[in-house]
């Protein structure tokens, strides 16, 4: 077990002075990069559903929050409007809502060479967060289409609810991944809309204090695209010592989209033409019941992990597991 919802693992264990504080590094799941060029491991949070506030973590090897955490107010844990850069922000940007999905962003192009990391929230949103200098925005709710259903009612507020458009009851997720050469693009995937959003990112803000900016925006469509919940590099980076994460392309390569609505992976260029499509069996069957619901790359790229939700046919466990297949 990772973390757990008990005092030990909270952001007050090794920050007793965060307004996070209260907060757990995992809380609710739903997007994971890990840092392998020079730092940990960044949880995406949902603690309080896709209508509350979200959360994402810089988590240590033992599960608790950033021990000696740069910035002692945020500490471990970026949680909800509480972790905003201080005493302002260079861009509006809050964790307002579930967080959903994540990627690394590498070093800080303002010269700290601390991490930066985006997250995507269930309205839409994408903030940076900077290991120092805490919380930014990045681009405005709406930029990637939210996963919070809205209301038939007057006034088309927000209810409040994951918006499952597959009718199983699944918790929405998104999947994201950059490829950092020649330029910065980050892809997200959006389930509800059979299509992926890429958006290419610049360097802008005042001098010392540079930050990622939008610099581009297109949406990827594809026949083969069907509720894609998860993206993942068909290469992953794992030698450049600023890039090295799951959630970052080798230069160029292609991408896996893990589609939750017909149990397929898809294989396409980062332009969004198509390479080749699997449907995932279990024992030469269909998945039945069970949903595919992420994916990750091995580091030799040889092989291809799928979480999945519900029980697959003649298997004993009900909850949904994992499993591996040769990349393609």
């Amino acid at each position: 077990m990772y973390s757990a919802q008990s005092p030990n693992w909270l952001n007050s264990q090794y920050t007793p002075t965060a307004v996070t504080g209260h907060q757990a590094g995992v809380s609710n799941p739903l997007a994971l990069s890990i840092n392998n060029a020079f730092g940990r491991l960044w949880p995406a949070n949902a603690p309080y559903g896709l209508g509350g506030p979200g959360s994402s973590s810089i988590d240590d090897p033992d599960g608790r929050p950033l021990k000696g955490a740069p910035n002692q107010t945020t500490g471990g844990v970026y949680f909800g409007d509480l972790t905003g850069r201080r005493p302002a922000q260079l861009i509006p940007g809050a964790l307002n809502t579930g967080a959903v999905g994540t990627a690394f962003l590498g070093r800080s192009p303002d010269g700290t060479t601390r991490a930066v990391f985006c997250v995507i929230a269930a309205d839409g949103s994408i903030v940076q967060e900077h290991t120092l200098k805490a919380l930014d925005g990045l681009a405005p709710a709406g930029t990637v289409q939210p996963l919070l259903r809205r209301s038939r009612g007057g006034g088309g507020r927000d209810d409040n609810q994951g918006d499952d458009r597959s009718g199983r009851g699944l918790t929405p997720r998104l999947g994201a991944i950059v490829n950092y050469a020649p330029t910065i693009v980050l892809y997200v995937s959006q389930p509800l809309d059979h299509s992926i959003k890429a958006i290419g990112l610049a360097v802008g803000g005042p001098p010392g204090d540079e930050i990622f900016v939008p610099s581009s925006s297109r949406v990827i469509r594809s026949p083969a695209l069907n509720q894609p919940v998860d993206l993942a590099p068909v290469r992953i980076e794992t030698e450049d010592p600023n890039w090295a994460s799951n959630t970052t392309t080798e230069e160029g390569t292609d991408l896996y989209a893990c589609n939750r609505g017909n149990s397929t992976v898809v294989r396409m260029r980062q332009d969004g033409s198509l390479v080749a499509v699997r449907r995932i069996l279990f024992g030469g069957r269909s998945l039945g019941a069970a949903r595919l619901n992420g994916i990750s790359t091995s580091p030799d790229h040889s092989r291809i992990w799928l979480t999945y939700v519900g029980k697959l046919p003649g298997a004993s466990d009900a909850q949904g597991g994992v499993l591996e297949l040769p990349a393609f």
